[in-house]
């Protein structure tokens, strides 16, 4: 996967709905702290979240709630809307409850807009949401978690949240990227810390569905891609540009991407794509 050394701690553990995986001096705690985290964000079992979810408001909301729930406001307004925590309504609709596709799909059940965002209320000792709002903070919890949780480690080393890595080299190195056909493309990973990210609508996917909701028509989205993987300075960032890019939204993109980004997508004949100054083009291996 990377040029880490095969002698450090390399641990692994299933959460956030995928595989974990932390390589490097304070891989344990930083798993621990994933586990943590995902206990107080899940939407899939009793946790702080389905409470707020349940009763509109919740008093008292561990600080770490807060923190992702900001993160998740700042990035709707950073896209418009476009990734939206107040998916919750929509992703039932279209079947996915319990687990992907658990659910027959129903109407589609419209997402708040942004002004219906701003009357969220997030406060030290109070959550409050408007009426009809609920939250599924998957469209950026994983790459948070992933952050926060990276904090524990030290040296060479990377956290990687099923696809969501966080990456600290003291020299360049490279990353194993899997494509849709299951081939594996190797990237090169500058030192320094960075992220990297991958969204696709060929997982979590169903007989007529997947769970990237286009908050335009509330529904799956239909999507030019079907993977989209970006390489950039921070993993709460590539995951952000990732689902932006997936979402077919370029001129989104093209507003967002800091300069050195790197961004690779996939359309359904597995055909690679590089964004490169501001347009697609066909990638040369």
């Amino acid at each position: 996967m990377t040029t880490t050394s095969d002698q450090l701690p390399d641990l692994s553990l299933q959460a956030l709905g995928t595989t974990v995986r932390a390589q490097g001096a304070g891989a344990f705690a930083a798993l621990r702290e994933v586990r943590r985290l995902e206990a107080l964000l899940t939407r899939f079992r009793p946790s702080p979240l389905t409470e707020l979810n349940a009763r509109g408001e919740l008093s008292d909301p561990p600080a770490d709630l807060r923190l992702a729930l900001t993160h998740a406001l700042d990035i709707a307004w950073r896209t418009q809307g476009l990734i939206t925590p107040a998916v919750l309504g929509a992703l039932e609709a279209a079947g996915y409850t319990t687990a992907p596709g658990a659910a027959p799909a129903r109407p589609a059940a419209p997402v708040p807009d942004l002004n219906t965002l701003a009357g969220v209320t997030v406060q030290d000792d109070l959550i409050r949401l408007p009426r009809g709002v609920r939250l599924d903070l998957g469209g950026t919890a994983k790459s948070w978690i992933a952050a926060q949780a990276a904090r524990f480690l030290s040296g060479d080393a990377l956290l990687d949240a099923g696809g969501d890595l966080h990456t600290q080299f003291t020299r360049p190195g490279t990353l194993g990227v899997r494509t849709p056909d299951g081939a594996r493309l190797v990237l090169n990973v500058g030192a320094g810390v960075g992220g990297l990210a991958t969204s696709s609508v060929l997982t979590r996917a169903w007989a007529g569905g997947h769970h990237l909701i286009d908050p335009r028509t509330a529904r799956p989205a239909a999507t030019p891609w079907v993977q989209v993987t970006v390489l950039a300075g921070r993993v709460t960032v590539a995951e952000t540009l990732a689902k932006v890019a997936l979402l077919g939204a370029d001129d989104l993109l093209r507003d967002l991407a800091p300069p050195g980004t790197q961004v690779l997508a996939f359309d359904r004949h597995a055909h690679a794509h590089t964004w490169t100054d501001g347009t697609w083009g066909r990638w040369a291996a």
